[in-house]
């Protein structure tokens, strides 16, 4: 099986050396006759020096190749920018500020060639603030199990497996990676969680808080009414404007009569 790492970059210049030597150190562990790999770095439009780090990489023996966004658009799009240039059939995506751990790049492909169709991390011992960063992850996979068929305990994991063809047209709307594990689910895809390292923040700023919430709220809704359902969600939103022009003809009968025969 062969495979394409795809890792977004945001303001990360000081993390793209180190990442990339330990990509390279675990790609050596499992490279075999039957495996091939390449690298594909997106630059999101960071306005340090990522994009200096990043073409710096050109001693790889792996084939590595580098995309720059000339603003930034959106981790979603980073990861969409990658897998159009992906040329091998499954990808590997991470996160680039090196709180996903590369030593578990083995574990999650053995689990992924025993026949699934995306392995995702689950963060189980996150190290990260309660409050700006895994209080908000709670309660936005607590709304993504209860509106999705997904069990799983941790959506917003970036690091994932997953086979190319599985994506179609997920990745044309919203942050289609925080639902892309719920989206496979209510598809009849096979998901696989396994326990993956989670690092502290070394350098750089998250750019993520309690607006993710609010993000996922509004991608559910999309993912239910018009991505899975969209002949339903026609008569759920015709019904509604129905209702809605029946309490206004209502409304408006008892203001008239009001009006005209109680004053």
């Amino acid at each position: 099986m062969n495979y394409t790492f795809i890792i977004p970059f945001y303001n990360e210049d000081q993390n793209v050396h180190a990442l990339n030597d330990q990509i390279i150190s675990n790609i050596k562990k499992i490279s075999d006759e039957k495996r091939k790999f390449e690298i594909i770095y997106v630059d999101d439009g960071s306005n340090d020096n990522t994009f200096g780090e990043l073409k710096k990489l050109n001693s790889n023996n792996v084939e590595t190749t580098i995309i720059r966004h000339r603003i930034n658009m959106s981790q979603s799009a980073a990861l969409n920018t990658g897998i159009s240039n992906a040329k091998y059939e499954n990808l590997i995506i991470l996160d680039g500020d090196l709180q996903n751990d590369p030593n578990d790049v083995s574990k999650m492909v053995n689990e992924f060639e025993k026949g699934v169709d995306m392995i995702i991390g689950w963060r189980k011992n996150r190290k990260d603030n309660f409050f700006s960063k895994s209080l908000p992850s709670i309660i936005a996979n607590f709304i993504v199990r209860l509106f999705s068929k997904s069990k799983i305990h941790d959506h917003g994991c970036a690091f994932k497996i997953l086979k190319k063809d599985t994506i179609d047209d997920f990745t044309d709307w919203g942050d289609f990676h925080r639902l892309l594990a719920a989206r496979l689910a209510n598809n009849g895809y096979k998901v696989k969680e396994i326990e993956v390292n989670h690092n502290k923040r070394i350098n750089g700023k998250s750019n993520y808080g309690f607006e993710r919430i609010f993000k996922v709220l509004v991608d559910l809704l999309y993912l239910k009414f018009f991505k899975n359902y969209k002949r339903q969600s026609i008569y759920f939103f015709g019904l509604f404007g129905l209702f809605s022009f029946f309490l206004f003809f209502v409304t408006f009968i008892l203001m008239f009569i009001l009006k005209f025969y109680f004053y």
